[in-house]
């Protein structure tokens, strides 16, 4: 019996799994969202796509231009949404997990709705947050020429899948005065080390590297921007804008003094495991409740086999 309910146990944890099978992995977040910051997010600024907070506590305009998505989330994500007045353009609509104090102006049709899609901010912060970590563990195979901070150039070499991977640390990156890239690559990755970034770099780029470059701030606490392009992952990080982001932001909090600008990664994310990995080899979550319905339904028919010998002695003594 004991094991009967061990079993039981496992079965019923994994089908409750299987209910989240839909959460969005870290590849469709930095596609489909423009900011998700896991504590507040404050703007006096325009935000052009959708938004995850958890809790917003100020906004000017949200939902500006979005470059069009088929997530099912609304324009606006957060637990929690505090007392304020903003826009929210292009029909874009509310989603709110406890309480939503604030009045919005839609324009387009949009509405506030009580978890109109129910979340977590877990469902974004865990996959994003293992991506970061996977990314700080690449090696590099690209180098950057500091010699001329006026010419602080990123030379991508990239390997046969077209990713070019770069470590530096935020020494390094706020000595450069001007960023440019020399040579090509299908998706870059720079891993940045380093706690604190003051942003004081003249970075002119075009929109494949909005679309296409991953600055990697695993371990920052604080980033202050004045324009940046690309996606930044810096989950730990208060982060703030003097200017506009051209990206994707991903940050524990955002206070916005510039816009950030709707670009989703689409660049190519590198496998979560290899062939090779005793990881890829462990059942699929479907297959292995499967498998484990199948066992304690066999389990279930030994018990009452069982319990039928069991009684067979006293059958025959009755005759």
């Amino acid at each position: 019996m004991r094991s009967l309910k061990i079993l039981a146990f496992v079965a019923a944890s994994l089908a409750s799994g299987l209910s989240s099978a839909s959460a969005l992995t870290a590849s469709q977040i930095l596609s489909q969202f423009n900011v998700v910051a896991s504590t507040t997010l404050t703007s006096g600024h325009d935000i052009e796509g959708r938004v995850v907070a958890g809790e917003i506590t100020g906004g000017a305009t949200f939902y500006n231009n979005p470059h069009g998505t088929a997530s099912s989330y609304a324009a606006i994500n957060a637990i929690k949404i505090d007392s304020f007045n903003a826009n929210i353009n292009n029909g874009g609509s509310v989603n709110y997990q406890v309480s939503d104090a604030a009045h919005f102006n839609f324009n387009g049709g949009g509405s506030a709705g009580y978890q109109s899609t129910p979340f977590a901010i877990s469902d974004f912060t865990t996959p994003l947050n293992a991506l970061a970590l996977q990314l700080a563990q690449l090696s590099a195979n690209s180098t950057i020429n500091a010699n001329d901070p006026n010419n602080f150039t990123f030379k991508l070499t990239p390997d046969a899948t077209g990713t070019a991977v770069f470590n530096l640390t935020t020494a390094q990156l706020s000595a450069s005065r001007n960023i440019v890239f020399s040579g090509t690559a299908q998706t870059i990755i720079i891993n940045v080390t380093g706690t604190s970034f003051v942003d004081t770099t003249n970075f002119n780029a075009n929109s494949f590297l909005n679309t296409h470059i991953i600055w990697n701030f695993e371990n920052a606490t604080s980033l202050s921007f004045t324009g940046w392009h690309g996606t930044v992952l810096a989950g730990n990080a208060a982060v703030t804008n003097s200017s506009a982001m051209e990206g994707f932001l991903y940050a524990n909090s955002f206070n916005g003094n510039g816009e950030l600008h709707d670009f989703g990664f689409a660049g190519t994310l590198p496998p979560v495991v290899t062939p090779n990995s005793p990881v890829a080899q462990v059942p699929e979550p479907g297959a292995l409740a499967l498998f484990l319905a199948g066992a304690l339904s066999l389990m279930g028919l030994a018990a009452l086999r069982r319990r039928g010998l069991r009684r067979l002695p006293e059958a025959a003594l009755a005759h």
